[in-house]
């Protein structure tokens, strides 16, 4: 919620007169509503309404605009998260190149303080997300390199498609569509990305799933998008120094783990930074059997519920288990190749619940 109980819906209206006139101005305008509509902060069909109105003052386009972007939060899930996306946006030098607008944005973001709520409906989602890191977020940082990344991709389209489809982080369709359309591959590659930044803006573990994607891109093995990856990853390394307590359960370093700490051990998972795609290979290192991963795999959903299911699984001693420690995770999540993530586990361990392995 906003300083003083003002909600962010209240912090934004009050910014209106100010951001009208910012807004409907040239370039800026064109600048700003591309990454708006990217962001699903606001529709094609506004916009273009916007469009249409001939003879429109920078104020009124500008005011036009805004009401837009109000309404999106107001009736936001979490207006607080969309709000700090807008912000984002208005801060960003490069792209949208403002002063106006970015002063505008870091008064927002000073008022507001951005607190997830997770969905009543899908136990998935109640897990906490992946920290904030430090300097910008996962959506901001893969936008700064979008165009770059556009280029470096157009030339291997179909290696780079086939390898984000196989674990999951692009749909089918959008598969078909790459390798089938008949658009200049320039056009698709485009398409690609402003796909992925939909899906990272979307997406309830926006770490993650960025680090999923530069993982897969590494794959690929062509240097200019290495090289833009690595970027990515350099800038995600460092964590914030003041994570929140979330512990609510006296875990011992030794004690077996049962099904009550699933949120935990999904949480610890997220936070080391562990890829959800590989939830498969986890699976089996844990103990778990084909048959079994394969229900888990055939009862929908994305790589982040699978993995939450394979680790009720192993908390519920299915199939080959014959242990629920700390250590057998962590030596699990080493044998499928992940050393990075396992090795961070320790550490989130005694950062967030003061458990010393």
């Amino acid at each position: 919620m906003a300083e003083g109980g003002r909600k962010p819906y209240d912090v934004f209206k009050t910014m209106l007169p100010k951001l009208t006139a910012a807004l409907g101005k040239e370039p800026t305008f064109t600048n700003v509503t591309d990454f708006l509509l990217a962001d699903d902060l606001i529709t094609e069909q506004q916009l273009d309404s916007i469009k249409s109105k001939t003879n429109l003052t920078d104020q009124k386009r500008g005011s036009e605009v805004a009401h837009c972007l109000r309404e999106k939060i107001r009736n936001h899930d979490n207006p607080a998260k969309c709000l700090l996306k807008i912000c984002d946006i208005f801060e960003d030098e490069d792209d949208v190149g403002s002063e106006v607008l970015k002063k505008h944005g870091a008064t927002m973001r000073s008022k507001i303080k951005e607190t997830p709520e997770a969905s009543r409906s899908d136990p998935i989602k109640a897990q906490p997300t992946v920290p904030v890191f430090s300097g910008t977020t996962a959506s901001s940082r893969f936008r700064s390199v979008s165009d770059r990344l556009e280029n470096a991709i157009s030339s291997c389209l179909t290696g780079v498609v086939s390898k984000l489809y196989a674990p999951g982080l692009i749909s089918l369709d959008l598969k078909d569509e790459m390798i089938n359309s008949h658009d200049i591959p320039s056009k698709k590659a485009s398409k690609l990305v402003s796909e992925l930044q939909r899906s990272l803006n979307s997406h309830e573990h926006p770490e993650t799933f960025l680090n999923d994607v530069c993982t897969v891109l590494r794959e690929v093995g062509e240097k200019p998008i290495t090289d833009i990856v690595n970027k990515l990853g350099t800038t995600a390394a460092s964590p914030v120094s003041h994570p929140e307590e979330i512990s609510k359960r006296n875990l011992g370093t030794t004690d077996e783990l049962s099904i009550e700490d699933v949120e935990t051990v999904t949480t610890v998972l997220n936070k080391a930074l562990f890829g959800a795609t590989k939830w498969v290979d986890l699976g089996l290192k844990l103990g778990l059997l084909m048959p079994r991963l394969n229900v888990i795999g055939e009862g929908g959903g994305d790589a982040y519920r699978h993995l939450r299911r394979t680790i009720e699984a192993w908390l519920e001693e299915e199939d080959n288990v014959t242990s629920r420690t700390w250590q057998t995770l962590i030596d699990a999540v080493e044998g499928t190749g992940d050393r990075a993530a396992a090795q961070r586990i320790p550490d989130k361990l005694k950062t967030f619940y003061n458990i010393t392995l």
